[in-house]
C-alpha cells in the first residue's frame, strides 16, 4: 500500500520538560535521526481534532532507566501540515476496518459509560494501537533502511543534555548497528524545527 508508512514534510519538535545528568538515559529523538516513531491510538486522535497542531508522542521502545532523559519526547505538525493530520486519522480509521480496535476496561474503572456514541477512551486502553514513522518526503526508501536512526553525531547531540549516556537504537541487531554508523553520513535527517529555548537551561 504505497500510502504507508506515512511521511512528514516540517515539523516542530516539543521539548521534553526534566533531563539530569546520567551513565544510563532515555533517549528520545536526537536531530540527527532519520525518523520520529510513535503510537496511533483513538483517544489521541480524537485530541488532534481539537487543534489544529496535533502532538504526536515517542514510541519508547527500550528498557527504561531511571537515571535521566535526553532529546526531545514529542512531535508537533504545524499547520501547514494539516492535511497531512488528516490523512493519518484516515489512515486510522481505514485500517479499523480490517483490524477492529481492542479496548480493555482498566482497572477500578465501575460505570464504563459511552461517549458520543464510543466507549469513554478515558476508561480503556487500547492494547492494539498503531505504529506510526514519520520520514521526509524523499527519504531514498530503497536504499535505506526502515527504522534504523542512521546518526552518526548522536553523541555530540546526546551530550547537549547530559554529559554521558547510551544510544537506544530501534533495531537492535549487530548488523543494523553497524549499517547505521558506517552510512549515517549518507542519510538525511528528518526535517525539522527545534525549540528556540537554550537546553542547559532548560535542564538546570
Amino acid at each position: 500500500m504505497r500510502s504507508m508508512p506515512f511521511i512528514c514534510l516540517v515539523v516542530t519538535f516539543i521539548l521534553l520538560t526534566q533531563a539530569s545528568p546520567a551513565d544510563a538515559t532515555n533517549d528520545y529523538f536526537l536531530p540527527g535521526d532519520a525518523f520520529f516513531p510513535s503510537k496511533l491510538r483513538l483517544k489521541d486522535l480524537k485530541q488532534h481534532e481539537q487543534g489544529a497542531e496535533p502532538v504526536f508522542n515517542y514510541n519508547y521502545i527500550c528498557e527504561l532507566a531511571f537515571c535521566g532523559y535526553a532529546g526531545y519526547s514529542q512531535l508537533k505538525l504545524d499547520k501547514q501540515n494539516s492535511e497531512l493530520a488528516q490523512n493519518i486519522r484516515k489512515a486510522y480509521s481505514y485500517i479499523r476496518q480490517r483490524q477492529p480496535i481492542r479496548l480493555v476496561p482498566k482497572k477500578f474503572v465501575k460505570n464504563p459509560g459511552t461517549k458520543q456514541g464510543l466507549p469513554n477512551l478515558e476508561n480503556f486502553n487500547e492494547i492494539n494501537s498503531l505504529s506510526i514513522f514519520f520520514y521526509n518526503a524523499d527519504h531514498d526508501w530503497q536504499s535505506w533502511k526502515i527504522a534504523i536512526k542512521y546518526n552518526e553525531n548522536w553523541r555530540e547531540e546526546m551530550k547537549k543534555f547530559i554529559n554521558a549516556g547510551s544510544y537506544c537504537a530501534f533495531v537492535k541487531t549487530t548488523p543494523a548497528l553497524n549499517h547505521s554508523q558506517e552510512q549515517g553520513k549518507n542519510v538525511p535527517p528528518l526535517n525539522v524545527e527545534l525549540p528556540e529555548e537554550d537546553i542547559r537551561a532548560r535542564h538546570r
